[in-house]
């Protein structure tokens, strides 16, 4: 699963969170390891200081900016 699906920084959870997506769509994986590779993304992205800048934007509302 490593192999397939490296994590190792927030860009890369975010890219292997939408390929282990499509890839469960699309039926080649299984929904047990989509779920196992999301599970690995979200601690990535958890760990992420670039996660924390996004959540506190994502909370200021539109006409505020």
């Amino acid at each position: 699963m490593e192999l397939i699906f490296p994590i190792r920084d927030e860009p890369s959870a975010r890219l292997m969170r939408v390929k282990a997506q499509c890839l469960y769509r699309a039926g080649v994986i299984s929904e047990r390891e989509e779920q196992a590779v999301l599970r690995r993304a979200a601690k990535a992205l958890a760990a992420s200081d670039c996660l924390q800048t996004v959540r506190r934007h994502d909370e200021t509302p539109a006409y505020a900016a």
